[in-house]
């Protein structure tokens, strides 16, 4: 079995689906039995997510409006 810390180890193959059978096998059951790896594994998941629609979101805007930029530039400038 898997100790936390190769679960960690694991996790990024784990998500991106590059885990033999076998690691996967051995990574769903160590999951099984330790609710602190759930936790952790569910918020690996939890913050990719939020990064990726953060992400999406930001590919809809055509483009930047004028004001904003201004307003952006003008706060950059020395006082």
């Amino acid at each position: 079995m898997l100790s936390c810390e190769e679960v960690d180890g694991f996790l990024y193959d784990f998500h991106e689906g590059n885990l033999s059978s076998i690691e996967k096998l051995k990574f769903k059951l160590h999951l099984s039995m330790c609710s602190e790896c759930r936790q952790y594994v569910k918020g690996y998941k939890n913050t990719i997510k939020t990064y990726q629609s953060g992400f999406i979101k930001a590919d809809q805007i055509d483009e930047v409006p004028e004001d904003l930029m201004q307003a952006i530039l003008k706060s950059r400038e020395p006082k």
